[in-house]
């Protein structure tokens, strides 16, 4: 530990968590979250933490010396103090910047607007373009020169405040907007949300921008800089710099050491940018937030000079209470013809709606038939047509046609983001800072080396979020070849106990470093293909149980296919949802009246045929062979479990012993691996917090993810409560654990804090799955944010897809008691009876609850991917 004086000494300042000596030598300090932290206020503007106070100062103090010094530079609609590319430091072009404000203007215009507040109006050169076009306009901005100027033109219906962004609700801006007579129908925010300190302040930005904003207006976010693409531009920029970096080799080690300079030049110019960076699906999360309804459309810049404006950067427009629209037809870039620039030019005439997708953008991937965003508006001029971004795919463009159908929800867009935050580096330069001078004030020596750090995902550049991830992958990885538990059959033939020693081991996925060897992908290659036979193993049991109950030309309907199969009121649903999968594999047919018949004929399933086929995939998949008996039987059984003739519960544990059945499942390739990346999570939380860590633990049950996450914090002070449902699970889990952990019952399906949780009282919540048993996933996850302090984190691991044989036998064990919901009634699975959301339907559940996720395991391009389990980790906002 630091020498104890100067340890007191750090601490008493509010905004330090923790001192610790460091590994290298010297001490680090960690900063608390509360400095970071926004908190908002219904209706009030909202709360900032100090640092974040400060960041917004050094910003309003860079403009208004930016804006004094270039008085009289330029003309009044198009001043561009300040403007300069990053490459060169030089001035951008006049004419790129006259067209890049036209086409804004052009933006906010076609959105039909009357009334607009102007958050960071500037020096106005959107005021001056759009003020003929309105009935008023109200503009704010932080440099006090620009605020006086703007105002004191005297512009019939135009109001300039000195206000920040956030301040939407303060007394100044509130005055400006009564003399608009009705709310505006735009909030304007261009090329101003780079200079936001963290996501947490754009979504308290946005939020109260969405609440101002009439119904059915919009709020637009414009001149985003991409997060997706910025190791482009700084590798771009690098190579700029540096031509050597570029010089094409012979494929030897020369160009191996070549690319590593380039890649650490690039992370190091990332890592130390100085503005917000987001992404789409970062966007979409904070638009999920708000509490109306929201709509995106993502447009492309269509600049015809190619400059970082035209490459890296994006508008978005987001539509408040939209109307419903027509659902745009798909199309592909590449099905269009030998031509498909003309042939879209066609298709825009003819008035859609319609969009087409995967045009590679030429200027960032050079490719055939590429286009840039400036040849494809040329095409589309005269038409409805507009030109987007590709939500997932930043090297790719859109188009859409009319405009209204560039519109999606946000459901479409949710996913996890990888924002740069400025806040973060920021806050460790002034934190040290701040400790040297605290230090010389209590005549205390200043240690050489003084570094400081913030919590893991409070304010994190792109780098560090990128390592986050990297450094949870790899940690799962190791946790599979300690196991060897990859479900691959080693030389000698015992299928799931190969560790990866030799050099299959040697590589890991972008872990870092360390000796230790980690799976790879090569040695996980065979999970899509056992994944695939569990789910043809399900469906063929399926289609043969159902084929049985519809007798050959004798269509059946839903309620009729229950009552020949005989099956109890509570297994109704599952009966159901069996039909609507085989629909939707071909192996029933339905016609408008709603009755099923086959597509083909069925043939039984027989589970003891089947056994050496799901003997393999379970042991592909790491399953212990006890899972694979339960599979068998349970198919085997399927008429008698329909009918409650017989449990689930007596064939998943058949001893009785309730825990050693349940650890069974969770012993596979999937559990072991997440499990361990969840460990490291909350290492990372205990070594970036103040001790103890505050962790509370949702739905433990068997104490599997429990097990992970106190080897993950090793000997780190946590105060960690585990809780379940049940008194069984919490009386087991003691006598597991013993001391170390607290126990107490809370229930997902109520309010946390009125069952005794404390508001605000965790630095991480760990939901290791059990938010599928939710009847409302967002509901509780609004409860679960609840338990959250500033800078508070969610763990949540849950499969993110539907696996046919878990819906053919453990289903059963999900069927609510009589007078009970179903499961998912009031969230995104209503109506459908599938169990488990979707890819894109958590992250939207966690958008809408106030929790925007930052980071997501497996890879998608992995193997790992195949069970569909995943790993997300979500920051408070």
């Amino acid at each position: 530990m630091p020498h104890e004086p100067v340890r007191q000494a750090l601490l008493a300042h509010p905004w330090i968590a923790r001192v610790d000596r460091a590994d290298t030598g010297g001490i680090v300090i960690t900063a608390d979250p509360a400095a970071l932290a926004v908190r908002h206020e219904p209706g009030q503007p909202p709360v900032l933490g100090d640092l974040v106070a400060e960041h917004l100062e050094h910003w309003g103090e860079v403009y208004d010396w930016t804006y004094r010094s270039g008085q009289g530079a330029h003309p009044p609609d198009l001043d561009l103090s300040g403007w300069r590319a990053t490459d060169t430091g030089q001035p951008l072009p006049p004419e790129h910047m006259a067209q890049w404000a036209d086409r804004t203007a052009e933006l906010v215009l076609r959105c039909g607007p009357t009334r607009v507040l102007e958050l960071g109006c500037g020096t106005g050169m959107l005021l001056h373009r759009l003020r003929p076009h309105l009935k008023g306009y109200v503009g704010t901005d932080i440099a006090e020169h620009v605020v006086a100027r703007l105002d004191g033109l005297g512009l019939p219906g135009v109001r300039v405040v000195r206000a920040a962004a956030h301040e939407i609700n303060g007394a100044a801006v509130r005055e400006a907007l009564a003399g608009l007579g009705e709310r505006p129908d735009c909030v304007l925010l261009n090329s101003v949300t780079q200079c936001f300190p963290s996501v947490e302040y754009l979504a308290a930005v946005v939020r109260d921008a969405v609440h101002a904003v009439a119904a059915g207006g919009t709020v637009i976010v414009g001149d985003v800089r991409h997060s997706g693409l910025h190791d482009e531009h700084c590798r771009r920029l690098e190579r700029a710099a540096d031509p050597g970096l570029t010089e094409p080799g012979g494929g030897g080690g020369d160009d191996r050491a070549i690319d590593a300079e380039l890649v650490r030049r690039a992370e190091q110019r990332a890592a130390a940018d100085t503005e917000l960076l987001f992404d789409p699906a970062t966007l979409a999360a904070v638009a999920a937030s708000a509490g109306r309804p929201v709509a995106l459309s993502l447009f492309a810049k269509t600049l015809t000079a190619d400059t970082e404006l035209t490459r890296y950067r994006f508008d978005a427009v987001l539509h408040v209470d939209p109307p419903a629209g027509a659902v745009a037809a798909m199309r592909a870039w590449d099905t269009l013809g030998p031509d498909p620039l003309a042939a879209l030019t066609r298709l825009a005439r003819q008035g859609g709606p319609l969009r087409v997708a995967g045009i590679p953008n030429v200027l960032l991937r050079p490719a055939a038939g590429g286009q840039s965003g400036a040849s494809l508006h040329a095409a589309l001029e005269g038409t409805e047509g507009v030109v987007l971004l590709d939500p997932d795919d930043p090297m790719c463009l859109q188009a859409a046609v009319p405009a209204a159908a560039a519109a999606r929800p946000a459901d479409a867009l949710a996913g996890t983001g990888r924002p740069h935050e400025p806040l973060g580096a920021f806050a460790r330069a002034r934190l040290v800072e701040v400790a040297r001078r605290e230090l010389r004030r209590a005549g205390l020596p200043v240690p050489e080396r003084l570094t400081a750090q913030v919590p893991n995902g409070a304010g994190r550049d792109a780098v560090s979020l990128a390592r986050d991830a990297a450094d949870a992958d790899r940690a799962g990885r190791l946790a599979l070849a300690r196991t060897g538990r990859t479900g691959q059959p080693s030389p000698g033939g015992n299928a799931g106990r190969q560790a990866s020693g030799g050099n299959a081991g040697r590589q890991a996925s972008g872990g870092g470093g360390g000796g230790e060897p980690v799976v790879p992908d090569s040695a996980l290659a065979h999970l899509p293909d056992a994944i695939r036979r569990f789910d043809e193993i399900a469906l063929r049991a399926l289609a043969g149980l159902v084929g049985g109950a519809i007798p050959p030309g004798t269509p059946r309907t839903a309620e009729q296919v229950i009552e020949v199969l005989g099956a109890a009121p509570r297994h109704g649903w599952i009966v159901r949802r069996w039909l609507e999968v085989l629909r939707s594999e071909g192996l029933l047919r339905r016609d408008p009246g709603g009755r099923f018949e086959p597509a083909a004929e069925a043939v039984p399933e027989n589970a003891l045929a089947a056994g050496p086929e799901l003997d393999h995939a379970c042991a592909a998949l790491g399953y212990p062979d006890d899972m694979a008996v339960f599979f068998r039987t349970a198919l085997a059984r399927l008429p008698e479990l329909l009918r409650d003739e017989i449990m689930a519960q007596a064939l998943l544990f058949p001893d009785g012993d309730l825990l050693t059945s349940l650890s069974k499942d969770q012993n596979n390739v999937s559990n072991t691996y997440l499990n361990a990346a969840l460990g490291h999570v909350l290492a990372r939380g205990a070594a970036t917090r103040a001790a103890p860590l505050r962790v509370v633990e949702l739905g433990g049950g068997a104490g599997g993810s429990t097990a992970a996450a106190l080897e993950g914090l090793g000997d780190a002070e946590v105060d960690y409560l585990f809780t379940d449902v049940s008194r069984f699970f919490t009386m087991a889990a003691q006598e597991r654990f013993g001391d170390r952990l607290r126990y107490a019952l809370l229930d997902i399906n109520a309010d946390l804090v009125a069952q005794g949780a404390v508001r605000g009282g965790a630095d991480l919540v760990i939901a290791a799955n059990v938010l599928h048993c939710a009847r409302h996933a967002g509901r509780s996850l609004r409860w679960i944010r609840e338990l959250l302090a500033p800078g508070g984190l969610v763990v949540v691991t849950e499969a993110v897809r539907e696996h046919y044989l878990v819906l053919a036998t453990m289903q059963f064990l999900m069927s609510p008691r009589d007078g009970e919901p179903d499961l998912g009634a009031g969230d995104r699975r209503g109506g459908t009876g599938r169990v488990f959301l979707t890819g894109r339907e958590l992250p939207a559940e966690l958008g809408e609850a106030g929790l925007r996720p930052i980071l997501e395991l497996p890879r998608g391009d992995s193997p790992l991917a195949a069970p569909a389990q995943h790993l997300l980790v979500a920051a408070r906002l």
